[in-house]
């Protein structure tokens, strides 16, 4: 019957496709992670001939952007990233419409005890997530890829992080990034079964060290820029 149905329409299925969009949404937290770290770099950091004769961290910041949307791999990366994005969501309120389902009655009591505060609200922490991803595409990736409005990245973001309730937003998004990765990486190794169980408690630690690592890192950024 699950095989009738196809491999992404069983709950297996499905939650083996969220561990698959999940992991491949965090290698590009990584890669992104490292490229904006340049923001807060000093201008002596690397020597002059490590982006081609560039001589601060302005110009090493718009050669790398400019470098991410003129290579194509790294567009048709892009491309595949948005559409994980998309399956993620997707299959995350279908993953939520089935457990809904599964519990039966409304008002039925279930035991939290053995469960944490973001592990059972992980539909709110997607959302605020959500929101924040829109609102930071609309603000840099729509003006500087779409509409070409912006051409000096490094100075749009600096003068963005330089809005208090700009970093205020960001920083609230990251916050519920760093939870929903800790809960998010446990599972997804859970669903795909690439570890025994005994090496579970392992993983849970390493999920919340990645996680918290980047949260703080991701989360300085701004503030740094603000004071800057």
């Amino acid at each position: 019957m699950a095989i009738k149905k196809g491999l992404f329409k069983t709950s297996v299925g499905r939650k083996n496709l969220m561990a698959v969009t999940g992991l491949f949404i965090i290698f590009f937290l990584i890669i992104h992670l490292i490229g904006n770290l340049i923001l807060i770099l000093p201008n002596s950091f690397f020597p002059v001939e490590f982006w081609g004769g560039v001589e601060n961290t302005h110009d090493m910041y718009n050669a790398y952007s400019h470098f991410l949307v003129s290579f194509w791999p790294v567009t048709l990366v892009a491309w595949v990233l948005y559409a994980a994005i998309i399956i993620h969501v997707i299959d995350a309120l279908l993953i939520t419409i089935q457990n809904r389902k599964s519990r039966g009655e409304k008002y039925q009591v279930t035991d939290n005890s053995t469960s944490t505060w973001y592990s059972r609200n992980m539909g709110v922490l997607g959302t605020i997530i959500g929101v924040f991803i829109v609102l930071h595409m609309a603000q840099f990736w729509l003006k500087y890829k779409v509409l070409e409005t912006e051409h000096d990245l490094y100075e749009l973001v600096f003068a963005t992080f330089k809005v208090w309730w700009f970093v205020l937003i960001y920083e609230i998004g990251i916050i519920a990034l760093g939870f929903h990765l800790v809960h998010g990486i446990e599972s997804a190794h859970r669903s795909l079964g690439i570890y025994p169980k005994k090496v579970m408690n392992i993983i849970k630690y390493i999920a919340v060290c990645f996680s918290l690592v980047m949260a703080v890192l991701y989360a300085i950024i701004p503030i740094i820029l603000y004071f800057k």
